[in-house]
């Protein structure tokens, strides 16, 4: 029997909420959460605006990056770089916003806004965020194995104990509910994939509508399928046919660099750094073991994120479950009312849909005949 779209959506929803309150709940339970809001009240709130400005820096990064490989696309504008960035920022910020509900589903938005307002189509944004993910992944992988290399010793050692915190856990316990999260996490991913595909088709389906069919297009729904295929091939390949090489390092490694500011300054906040002698490396461990959480298909990273913190916190760096909490809860809780205050923002402030992508078309020549239609402002 076919499961209807809206059941899967559901089921992936389900799914994500299981996993994420389900971690959540593992990574709370014992914390003293009085705890938490008096290290809270006592915090040296003075870093707050330089993690603020970090956080911006990698967005703007990464939107600077995602703009390196849209502008080698054939439909890319080619004389509106400044345009082009700023809606990159834009669809990124909301791409962050939409992540923070639907797991993955950010990466489809932001490549449909930025579809619906330019003369790039979806297909073709949508091939160069893939290649974005690819470079994260490349990225985060070196970024795990310096973390193997620094804390070899640390990580040997841990073996034993993480096997004795899981038999405490399950331990006369019914392990019902891991299967279930598990279970969950299954559910969740297939579901996912199945909507953020039909979904892809669907945006790339008005967005198509909206711009206007181009003279000599195929036609017909082989045809679309056809197009649709060679523009996510030439997102694809923007890795290869981008012209600022260099710039595209420099933009990883900067994205990379402001994360890791945006792990260490909040132990300076917190006053973990001087307490538990924390260095700048410690943090840099910290940020990759949750980025594998983040990783996770949980809502916004919610859950996953706080308990692979936790973990990281407590089994590399003997921080006691409270303090740990409380950077992950700051941390986590500070990334979602940014995005959610800079994500609805860029929302609000974008130019019109029927502005930035309605067609141009050419008055009639004296003959009676009409030119073919130009490009719209938005491209």
């Amino acid at each position: 029997m076919p499961v209807s779209p809206r059941l899967r959506t559901a089921l992936a929803f389900a799914g994500s909420l299981a996993l994420g309150g389900g971690l959540l709940w593992l990574a709370l339970r014992g914390v003293d959460l009085g705890g938490v809001a008096r290290a809270l009240e006592t915090a040296s709130w003075g870093w707050a605006l330089p993690i603020v400005a970090a956080t911006l820096a990698s967005h703007a990064l990464r939107a600077w990056r995602w703009t390196l490989l849209l502008e080698v696309l054939p439909e890319a504008p080619p004389d509106t770089p400044r345009r082009l960035f700023g809606l990159a920022f834009a669809s990124t910020m909301i791409g962050y916003l939409v992540n923070a509900a639907i797991p993955r589903g950010g990466e489809v938005a932001r490549a449909g806004n930025l579809a619906a307002r330019s003369s790039i189509p979806f297909a073709g944004a949508m091939g160069t965020v893939v290649v974005e993910r690819v470079l994260d992944v490349i990225t985060l992988a070196l970024a795990l194995s310096s973390v193997g290399v620094l804390y070899r010793s640390e990580i040997g050692a841990l073996a034993p104990l993480v096997t004795t915190r899981i038999d405490g856990l399950l331990g006369g316990r019914n392990p019902v509910p891991v299967l279930l999260a598990v279970g969950g996490f299954v559910v969740a991913t297939a579901a996912l994939a199945a909507g953020a595909w039909r979904w892809r088709k669907r945006i790339a389906a008005r967005a198509e509508v909206q711009k206007g069919a181009l003279p000599g297009a195929p036609t017909g729904r082989r045809g679309r399928l056809v197009s649709m295929l060679g523009q996510f091939r030439d997102g694809l390949a923007s890795a290869a046919r981008v012209r600022r090489r260099g710039g595209l390092i420099l933009a990883t490694l900067g994205i990379w660099g402001c994360y890791l500011l945006m792990a260490d300054l909040p132990l300076r906040l917190l006053g973990l750094s001087a307490r538990y002698g924390l260095s700048m490396a410690d943090a840099w461990a910290v940020m990759n073991v949750g980025a594998i959480g983040n990783a996770l298909p949980a809502p916004g990273g919610t859950g996953s994120y706080h308990y692979a913190v936790v973990q990281a916190l407590g089994l590399l760096f003997d921080v006691p479950e409270t303090p740990a909490a409380t950077y992950a809860l700051l941390t986590h809780g500070a990334q979602l009312a940014l995005f959610a205050l800079v994500g609805f923002a860029a929302f609000l402030l974008q130019r019109p849909r029927t502005q930035a992508s309605a067609p141009t078309v050419e008055p009639p020549a004296a003959d009676g005949s009409a030119d073919a239609p130009g490009e719209g402002p938005g491209a």
